[in-house]
């Protein structure tokens, strides 16, 4: 088939930040940016792996994160709202059967311009490389795809040196118009030093980055000399030089992934217009992505518990930070103070529930920070809700002669166990539910707005962000007013995109957002992704 290829060369690869079609829709005007690739999306709704999903290893990343996403009616219902884009949207494609893939082509190829087909992720059982690394089965799926289906095809390939230009020439003979080379390296397991327990939920991970550079050259290389098809080529472009490299291997186009790790959406569209004109150099991840042990030092509460561990972060108030414990897992939690650290951890799942049980002296492996953060630029009004006093308590401390006021509210009192701290810092206003402490009701209804000329801060419940945010524009512009967002998130670092809303992602492009940015959206208040990427009703959740 001829088709046309698109003068960018540059292409964003299958499960890496484009989880959702509203981020695709937010990355469709960056420059240099030629393809865009969903993620792998399959028959039926899938959560994927629990965390932890990823790991840094050596300037690289080792990431298991199961295939998660909405299922193929979910995907089709929100990209029909969006389709078409200005960049080639390329969706990817798995199954387990050559019927399974055919199925999916034909039901998505009104609303993409390629389709990738998945053989090669190396950790779903049944999926992936299980099928890729049969020539049989690769004729079979190419050659069933091809009969319901004129859109290009790319196959996505295993990276296995010595075989993968058989299997290439396999799939075009089949019937493919390119191929994607390459996936990442595994399944391989890394071993955290300290503790001999392996990072990964799923044990087993696919390696990615510039440790897998050499390996993906040279899969090219030997998929160049079988094929005379576009090459997709991948795997450890990290500067605009290498891209020279990729293509005297053999590439046409050219997938980034890994090294646009810890990028908010800002910073995305500046790394592609920089590395298309060859002025950007980073090669290294940016964002801390290793574990550091920590002790507590200090426990307290009920149903929210404070831990007080020993040691210090560079964070500022917003920000959250990763926690986790091995062979039960690890959830991202709001600072409520970085030196020393200082958590609030409210008891809902397994993990969480493991984490408040913690007592002093028991060790605990944190990670980051990560996320934007907040310091005001004036005089602060302060709201929070159960758990999100946290980031209120840590502004109180940390720019306690600019803090105006305090508002906080609970369901009871043992949902407050930094009331105390906070009283130490200005006079607070608490409601709880069931008027255990303060004032018998919600802290919308406590809340003040007779100080003009400050700037609010608010966490907490959603609904509670939307109602506070909603009364405090009443008296103040809504750039002044700023509310510490929470969505399901995996990996923290932008990477994974599972926390998307309105096209952004929470974990790098917030959590702190200003107000007249989220009420532009629809999402906010209103919506939220499952651990699927499944867009549903925020009372869903």
């Amino acid at each position: 088939m001829r088709f046309e290829l698109p003068k960018d060369r540059l292409v964003i690869p299958s499960g890496i930040v484009v989880s959702s079609p509203d981020i695709i829709k937010r990355l469709e005007d960056a420059d240099g940016l030629g393809v865009i690739t969903t993620k792998s999306i399959g028959l039926s709704e899938r959560d994927g792996y629990k965390e932890p999903i990823m790991a840094g290893i050596y300037g690289s990343l080792i990431n298991a994160v199961g295939l998660s996403n909405p299922g193929i009616d979910a995907h089709i219902n929100e990209i029909r709202n969006f389709y078409p884009f200005k960049k080639v949207l390329m969706t990817s494609i798995f199954g387990s059967t050559p019927e399974e893939f055919a199925s999916l082509a034909s039901r998505v190829e009104r609303y993409t311009d390629w389709i990738e087909l998945n053989l090669s992720c190396p950790h779903a059982k049944g999926y992936g490389a299980a099928i890729g690394t049969s020539p049989s089965i690769v004729r079979e799926v190419v050659s069933s795809v091809r009969e319901v289906t004129d859109l290009p095809i790319f196959a996505k390939l295993v990276p296995s040196p010595g075989s993968i230009g058989l299997i290439a020439k396999i799939a075009v003979d089949s019937g493919a118009d390119g191929i994607t080379a390459v996936n990442t390296v595994g399944p391989l397991k890394f071993i955290d030093e300290r503790t001999g327990t392996p990072i990964l939920s799923n044990i087993y991970g696919g390696l990615s980055g510039i440790a897998i550079k050499e390996i993906a050259l040279k899969c090219i290389m030997e998929v160049r000399e079988s094929v005379s098809v576009p090459i997709i080529g991948m795997g450890g472009i990290t500067e605009s030089s290498d891209i020279a490299a990729f293509n005297s291997a053999g590439a046409t186009l050219f997938g980034i992934g890994t090294a646009l790790t810890g990028m908010s959406t800002q910073e995305l569209m500046t790394f592609f217009k920089e590395f298309t004109s060859g002025t950007k150099k980073s090669k290294h991840i940016r964002v801390p992505l290793s574990y550091k042990e920590f002790h507590v030092e200090e426990a307290w509460g009920s149903s929210s518990r404070v831990l007080v561990l020993d040691g210090s972060i560079d964070a500022v108030p917003g920000q959250f930070v990763f926690l986790w414990l091995p062979g039960i897992g690890e959830k991202p939690f709001s600072l409520a103070l970085n030196d020393p650290i200082t958590l609030l951890i409210k008891k809902k799942g397994p993990v969480s529930s493991s984490l408040a049980s913690l007592e002093e002296g028991d060790t605990i492996l944190l990670r980051g920070p990560y996320g934007n953060g907040y310091i005001p630029k004036g005089n602060v009004n302060l709201v929070g809700g159960g758990s999100g006093v946290a980031p209120i308590y840590f502004i109180a401390k940390l720019f306690r002669e600019q803090v105006t006021s305090i508002f906080i509210g609970g369901k009871s009192a043992s949902d407050l166990p930094l009331y105390e701290g906070l009283r130490e810092v200005a006079d607070v206003k608490v409601s709880t539910e069931d008027g255990s402490l303060g004032t018998r009701s919600m802290v919308t209804d406590i809340l003040d707005l007779t100080s003009l000329n400050c700037e609010f801060f608010n966490c907490g419940p959603e609904h509670m962000l939307v109602m506070a945010a909603e009364m405090e524009s009443r008296v103040t512009n809504p750039d002044k007013i700023f509310c510490a967002l929470e969505r399901y998130t995996k990996c923290g670092v932008g990477i994974c995109g599972s926390c998307a809303m309105d096209g952004l992602r929470v974990c790098v492009d917030g959590p702190v957002f200003q107000y007249s940015v989220l009420k532009e959206g629809t999402d906010f208040g209103r919506c939220k992704r499952r651990p699927s990427g499944r867009r549903v009703s925020i009372n869903e959740c």
